[in-house]
């Protein structure tokens, strides 16, 4: 039975998972979680022998197989018409936050299709609405909009970006950066923010206004393409 008293939820959904034993680490690392999975985001998990407690969306990507699978295990299914208004992963997440955790990490929403990509980019902003922390996460990454002051632990070295995702986002005060910053500002036409570095632990991220994405990769050159 899916209960309303979950903390954590995690979300699966049907893109780029990445490597499978992070995700697996991390999955483990997080207590008292509801696992949710978006359609063909449940292949993912079949792949590691996993089932999730929930699987939402309209089951046009899904393996028939493995929807026949989740049904035969009592997995919780709520299906939506094909030609429903809103991605599987807006989906996921508006069940999400009818449950009222503390965090919600969405997986398999970034990469592939650009569209999609900066669609489950936009949710942040919906679960930071509600007063909800939510994540975008791969074996590379975390992706949020700051909420109360950021601060960093046992990263140095690790590259963080900073983007506005409203018109300005003022007030931005960083400590522990190679760059650091006072009162300062970021229009969401600059790219100034882009691939800081902490340098102290812990290092501090604070805002007085505005919608701050935050993209801090795990550990140094860690992301694609990195010398």
């Amino acid at each position: 039975m899916v209960m309303a008293n979950h903390q954590h939820i995690v979300l699966v959904s049907g893109g780029r998972l990445g490597d499978k034993n992070f995700f697996s680490k991390i999955l483990a690392e997080t207590p008292n979680r509801l696992l949710i999975c978006c359609d063909g985001g449940a292949d993912h998990l079949a792949a590691m022998s996993m089932l999730p407690d929930v699987l939402l969306g309209d089951m046009d990507s899904i393996e028939p197989m493995q929807l026949a699978h989740c049904e035969r295990q009592g997995v919780k299914i709520i299906k939506y018409s094909v030609d429903k208004d809103f991605s599987d992963t807006a989906l996921a997440l508006d069940f999400a936050l009818s449950l009222h955790p503390q965090t919600i990490d969405i997986w398999g929403a970034q990469g592939g299709r650009i569209d999609h990509a900066l669609s489950n980019l936009f949710l942040l902003l919906k679960a930071r609405k509600e007063g909800i922390k939510a994540r975008l996460m791969d074996e590379y990454c975390e992706a949020f909009t700051a909420m109360d002051d950021v601060v960093f632990t046992e990263s140095k070295e690790c590259v963080v970006s900073l983007l506005a995702l409203s018109p300005c986002v003022s007030g931005i005060t960083l400590q522990g950066f190679l760059y650091p910053l006072t009162d300062g500002k970021l229009k969401m036409s600059e790219s100034r923010g882009l691939s800081n570095v902490i340098t102290a632990d812990p290092a501090t991220v604070h805002i007085r206004s505005g919608h701050l994405l935050v993209v801090r990769y795990w550990k140094k050159d860690v992301f694609p393409g990195a010398h």
